[in-house]
């Protein structure tokens, strides 16, 4: 069939098996690019840097904070000063004790001496001076209050109320514990972890970070 003077060249179609070969090779070479960066960054780096670019939702009302063997879920919140909160912390764990504290500078002695250490993790805790209330206990090991003002929803023994310390609540394999505040203006990135066994489940990666915007 003749062409037509001003009629576009034709490109020859390409056999489905290349365009198939094609795709895959793609798929694999940015599979393998996400599979490096992560082996060259780690993944905590490529999850921190993401979350610096994208941001991470504004947690507020009702959130489950659930503790296993050593990680937590969610370990990275986002609060803003002047909401409410109600947390549920729940321990998953069938073997393990949990604790959820929270602050800021954690004290590097712990990971170096040896004998009798304060009991205090943080050098600042985030829980001083800040209203709150403690309902729903259920297998709660113990709880230190530090400089926290709580309100104790229910007989206080079933708290099991000790001092020294960080603001903690420790739970039983299957505990959990409701803890109700309004943030504190206390704006910026603060850390949170389990210091259980000799700070080990810290070191082991249970850990987190809550950023808190200005209202």
């Amino acid at each position: 069939m003749n062409k037509l003077p001003n009629e576009p060249p034709v490109e020859p179609e390409i056999p489905e098996e290349q365009q198939w070969s094609r795709r895959q090779f793609l798929v694999g070479s940015a599979a393998l690019g996400v599979a490096g960066a992560v082996t060259l960054f780690g993944r905590q780096a490529l999850v921190d840097a993401a979350r610096g670019l994208f941001g991470s939702p504004v947690s507020s009302g009702t959130v489950h904070l659930y503790a296993y063997d050593y990680y937590y879920i969610p370990n990275y919140m986002t609060w803003r000063v002047g909401d409410q909160m109600d947390i549920i912390f729940q321990n998953q764990s069938h073997t393990h004790w949990h604790e959820w504290t929270m602050g800021r500078h954690v004290n590097e002695a712990y990971f170096q001496a040896f004998g009798n250490l304060s009991a205090d993790a943080w050098a600042v805790d985030f829980w001083d001076g800040v209203h709150v209330t403690l309902s729903d206990p259920y297998n709660i090991d113990n709880f230190v209050p530090n400089k926290a003002i709580v309100t104790y929803d229910g007989p206080k023994a079933l708290f099991n109320i000790q001092t020294g310390g960080d603001f903690s609540p420790t739970l039983k394999p299957g505990g959990s514990i409701h803890i109700s505040f309004t943030v504190p203006n206390k704006p910026g990135i603060w850390d949170y972890g389990c210091f259980v066994q000799q700070y080990i489940h810290y070191r082991t990666g249970m850990r987190g970070k809550v950023m808190i915007l200005p209202a």
